[in-house]
């Protein structure tokens, strides 16, 4: 099991691969983001993608994060999880590693309270609430 930052030079070649799992995530999601906006965000170097490539090199998922900087801290904000990826401990160890070899001191994300649970079994607290009132 592997995961890697992919290349802003090759988010086109793997975009056909990875774009159904952020399908799936975004279908019954009031994102604030499209698909077609995520694939701009990390074609223009905006957003980072990365890969789940699994023992048999086969793609199972990815995430798009953007880093934040915070006057005490660096964050890795993961915007969409496409695919179970990160529920596997293996594959969350090293995303976890590979983001704070980027820098990040956290990670941070906005999931529902379903997500929240299913986090939970491998660690993730639940931090906060948001509230959003569109103007």
């Amino acid at each position: 099991m592997n995961v890697y930052c992919v290349p802003q030079d090759a988010i086109n070649p793997i975009w056909n691969k990875v774009e159904p799992f952020f399908k799936r995530a975004l279908k019954n999601h009031d994102a604030e983001f499209s698909l077609e906006d995520l694939k701009d965000a990390v074609s223009t170097g905006r957003w980072s993608l990365f890969a789940f490539i699994n023992d048999d090199n086969i793609l199972n998922g990815g995430a798009v994060v953007s880093f934040m900087s915070y006057p005490k801290s660096y964050v890795a904000f993961v915007t969409c999880v496409g695919g179970k990826s990160l529920v596997n401990p293996q594959y969350y160890e090293k995303f976890m590693a590979l983001l704070k070899s980027y820098g990040a001191d956290r990670v941070q994300g906005y999931v529902t309270d379903a997500i929240v649970r299913l986090y939970g079994k491998i660690g993730v607290a639940k931090r906060t609430n948001l509230v959003e009132v569109k103007l």
